[in-house]
């Protein structure tokens, strides 16, 4: 029965939106009535999207806006940003429902005969309108789902649709599209108290550093007879950097207007393969695993031919007291652990997160 579930609820809303749909109209005496309904539910739906493949933009200009305007740093809430987030959607909605309406108009006349003459034609017009309504309706409903489970519900997802192809099909295009913003384009403007949600290569940086008991397993076999924390951190660095393949494709994406979304530690554990940011995330699950404390450093490095985003690791010699450079994605082209050049094609470190 559960199993059918997310099938009945959106057959459920069908029935109910075409039922609405020849009711109005049949009340309205006109079909004219679900074609309305119809373009006031697509705006809701296309304004959903648009909001929510731009909501870091979005959120990006409102805390430029506070900051811009000293008066309004009381306002420096997430009831206010909430409230301009409403606003927001209002005002797009509006304007793009009447833009539907007054493109639509010429359409409603050209048609007004068959969307007027006689209940069979009302019934069956309203009936198509509101089975596209209910389509609308659906989509919308996805998007409520896709937008809770990337922002408050990342640790308590909504998963009762994922065996439905429209709702995947809906939550990769957002995914795929959705812009990608660093902590440097926030960090101005952030109060030290916010919670915004900053995503790396489509993912959170606590998504990026889940494990899975077989990657602590492997850790602790890695480390099983090293002497000192140094000796830990540099078996953990030299068994990724040799075993982690460089996706390039994966990069060429991640740089492009695609951008990518699968990534992070267990990503790299099971494909074997991944960019800069997937390295740096497998260091952290492994080296958390086995009792040393890591960062993740975001800032430029350079590739041999030009410098460009790179993501590293600092990890915690506790033995020692003092932090280490460890890059297990340059292992390969030298020694890039605790090397004395390391910060020669290194540049601009920032630390993403910490893990003690």
């Amino acid at each position: 029965m559960i199993a059918y579930l997310p099938h009945i609820i959106c057959a459920l809303l069908m029935i109910f939106s075409m039922k609405d749909s020849i009711k109005g109209s049949l009340e309205d005496e006109s079909a004219k009535y679900s074609l309305n309904r119809l373009i006031y539910y697509f705006s809701i739906f296309v304004t959903f999207l648009i909001m929510l493949l731009n909501l870091e933009k979005i959120y990006l200009s409102i805390l430029q806006f506070i900051s811009n305007n000293p008066n309004l740093m009381i306002l420096n809430n997430n009831l206010f940003k909430a409230l301009i987030l409403g606003t927001v959607f209002l005002l797009i909605q509006s304007i793009i429902y009447l833009l539907l309406k007054w493109l639509n108009e010429p359409l409603t006349k050209a048609y007004n005969i068959l969307l007027n003459n006689g209940k069979i034609r009302i019934v069956i017009f309203s009936t198509i309108f509101g089975f596209i309504k209910g389509l609308v309706v659906i989509l919308i409903m996805f998007m409520g789902i896709i937008t809770y489970n990337s922002t408050f519900g990342r640790e308590m997802k909504i998963n009762l649709f994922k065996n439905i192809k429209g709702y995947n099909t809906l939550e990769n295009i957002v995914n795929i599209n959705k812009p990608i913003l660093s902590y440097s384009d926030f960090k101005e403007y952030l109060p030290s108290n916010s919670n915004v949600i900053v995503y790396y290569n489509g993912v959170t940086l606590e998504d990026g550093i889940k494990s899975l008991p077989e990657i602590d397993e492997k850790a602790k076999e890695i480390v099983s007879s090293a002497k000192s924390d140094r000796e830990k951190a540099k078996r953990l660095y030299a068994w990724i950097g040799s075993n982690i393949k460089y996706d390039f494709n994966k990069a060429e994406k991640a740089l492009g207007p695609e951008g990518v979304s699968n990534s992070g530690a267990i990503e790299a554990w099971n494909t074997r393969s991944g960019i800069c940011f997937d390295y740096a995330c497998l260091y952290v699950a492994m080296a958390k695993s086995v009792g040393l404390g890591t960062r993740i450093i975001t800032g430029e490095a350079y590739d041999g031919q030009n410098y460009g985003p790179h993501a590293w690791n600092e990890v915690f010699l506790e033995d020692e007291g003092l932090w280490v450079n460890v890059d297990p994605t340059f292992y390969l082209s030298g020694d890039y652990f605790d090397n004395i050049d390391f910060n020669k094609d290194h540049l601009n470190a920032e630390i993403a997160g910490e893990w003690r």
